[in-house]
């Protein structure tokens, strides 16, 4: 009989997740907090992990789908997005509502096509750096880093989701 038989490994995975459930569900702050900082942490260590970037596109992808699983999960007490959503038509309304609507189109391509802009040269900074890094013969550079951005984001998510 194979000793990895008797460990129950399924089960205490399953406990495991139930009560980080449990947890996450009494602690709202706390535990957005712990997987934003975790999700960014794995997502810049990446690199470190795996070399193809096909497979870092695919892990990506389950990182990204894992996230909507986390907020799926929660209670929809106090449902951000419909309040994030409401607040930036408020806003838009009341500083741009009285321009054309060709005026607003045009600002708000604009505004995503630099948002989106801004995130590939942030990504590949961070990308470069960390190999950059590899060349001086660092070990882990990426996970170096990504140690700090996951702790920092944990962090200021923490602050941030404080109400």
């Amino acid at each position: 009989m194979n000793k990895l038989e008797n460990l129950n490994v399924e089960d205490q995975l399953v406990d495991a997740f139930e009560r980080f459930h449990d947890w996450s569900v009494d602690n709202p702050r706390s535990s957005e907090a712990c997987v934003l900082g975790a999700a960014t942490f794995v997502w810049y260590a990446m690199p470190d992990v795996t070399k193809s970037s096909a497979v870092r596109f695919v892990a990506k992808t389950a990182l990204l789908g894992g996230l909507g699983s986390y907020y799926y999960h929660l209670n929809d007490d106090d449902n951000k997005v419909q309040v994030a959503l409401e607040n930036c038509q408020k806003l838009w309304k009341d500083n741009l509502g009285h321009l054309p609507p060709a005026a607003q189109v045009a600002i708000g391509v604009s505004g995503a096509v630099t948002a989106l802009k801004v995130n590939s040269v942030v990504e590949r900074y961070i990308l470069h750096r960390g190999e950059r890094r590899k060349k001086q013969g660092k070990k882990f550079p990426h996970v170096r880093q990504a140690l700090c951005l996951g702790a920092a984001t944990g962090g200021l998510a923490y602050y941030l989701l404080r109400k």
